[in-house]
């Protein structure tokens, strides 16, 4: 009986113990003899000028669940002055030896938690708004979720290493996209060895920030950047990030080209950006550039050189439309200046998404002229104007009249 007491005494025990909790150093001396596979974890904090991130850096370095989320990595707690005497840099430098900060121009902040590989690489890194309130609980289980990102991603490389070519410029890649972890060490001088030519696309793929056009925008028509810009959303290899970056740019680019006359197309990069994902910044901010950036054609505003559609792209004609029966339509066009003619392709007559009747004439606006559209009865009338204009003929402006036969 006292036997099987005992045996369940240390059973509960045990199950209170921490699972392969961290060790804790005070130098990089002494955390190099202790390292293992699952590396070096950092809480570091402004010292001298900081006083409340030293008190939480402190009690999340002690809390148990943090400890435990940790495993077997190396914890330390290390103080960092803002400007630093000779006597300082000295300490600090005993104390990180060969474990960097991360980069002056990474997005990072301190107060910091941040992780290193076994080689010391840094690997990822908890700093800005997870910091303001750090909660131990929530941090533990960021921690644990970037060790298991690292294992992932050493996964990866492990099996690249046993392949060759494209197939091994792939997994290279895989390895730099374990989401919330920094790219593995000379990944795109491994991803260039392995694919030089980059048939895979691996390595454009890699350093594509918003476009693949690079300095070549400069010399080319709006509609040719467009083409290239849709390959670029479209490519698989390219993150929801890059593809927002992308998105944001060819946006921009339309906005500088051509104003407002853009609206169509901004509205719909707009909502592109917004549906790859809504919560990031670029999401959150595509319906303030609908708002801002694509007030549309305005029926009592007519045309101008900012307002004038793209070359080819049907445009609705906004505001409160003339047309409440059915009946034959009369839309004018009353060119008013500038030093280029609009030019006219086509004049669409919609209930709602169904197109009822359209005038497909090109007219030169040399002077007014007129289309014509027949209606029905319609719960929703709306008209799109097709204009032809090309990118370097835009200077022309005028009114719209519609008015019923």
């Amino acid at each position: 009986m006292k036997l099987a007491f005992s045996l369940l005494m240390c059973l509960a025990a045990a199950s209170l113990m921490p699972v392969q909790a961290a060790t804790k150093a005070a130098t990089y001396e002494q955390a190099q003899a202790k390292v293992n596979e699952e590396g070096y974890i950092l809480f570091i904090y402004g010292d001298g000028w900081d006083k409340r991130a030293k008190a939480q850096i402190t009690a999340l370095y002690n809390a148990p669940e943090v400890v435990k989320a940790a495993g077997k990595a190396v914890m330390m707690l290390v103080p960092l002055p803002e400007s630093m005497n000779e006597q300082q840099k000295a300490t600090l430098e005993k104390t990180m030896g060969k474990l960097a900060l991360p980069h002056v121009h990474s997005k990072h902040a301190f107060p910091a938690v941040v992780m290193y590989d076994k080689t010391g690489r840094i690997y990822t890194w908890i700093s800005g708004p997870a910091m303001v309130y750090p909660e131990a609980g929530r941090i533990a289980l960021t921690i644990s979720r970037r060790k298991a990102g690292l294992q992932k991603q050493l996964q990866i490389m492990a099996a690249a290493a046993e392949t060759k070519g494209e197939e091994r410029a792939k997994l290279l890649l895989q390895a730099c996209r374990v989401e919330n972890l920094e790219r593995p060490d000379r990944v795109q001088q491994l991803i260039k060895a392995a694919d030089p030519e980059d048939k895979s696309g691996c390595l454009a793929a890699l350093n594509f920030h918003n476009n693949p056009l690079g300095d070549k925008v400069k010399d080319m028509k709006l509609a040719e950047i467009l083409v290239e810009m849709d390959k670029a959303i479209a490519n698989p290899l390219h993150t929801v990030q890059q593809k927002q970056n992308a998105c944001a740019f060819t946006i921009g680019t339309i906005r500088r080209r051509v104003g407002a006359g853009g609206s169509e197309l901004i509205r719909k990069y707009a909502q592109q950006m917004k549906a790859l994902n809504p919560d990031s910044v670029l999401g959150q901010s595509a319906d303030i550039v609908i708002r801002d950036w694509a007030p549309g054609l305005q029926y009592v505003r007519g045309w101008a050189p900012n307002t004038l559609p793209m070359q080819g792209v049907p445009t609705e004609l906004l505001g409160k439309l003339p047309i409440d029966t059915a009946g034959k339509y009369e839309v004018r066009f009353e060119p008013s200046g500038g030093r280029n003619q609009a030019r006219v392709t086509r004049v669409a007559l919609y209930d709602g998404d169904t197109l009822v009747c359209e005038d497909t004439r090109q007219i030169t606006l040399t002077s007014p002229a007129s289309y014509f559209v027949q209606g029905v009865e319609m719960d929703n009338p709306r008209i799109f104007v097709t204009f032809d204009n090309a990118e370097d003929a835009r200077d022309t402006r005028g009114k719209f009249i519609i008015r019923k036969k």
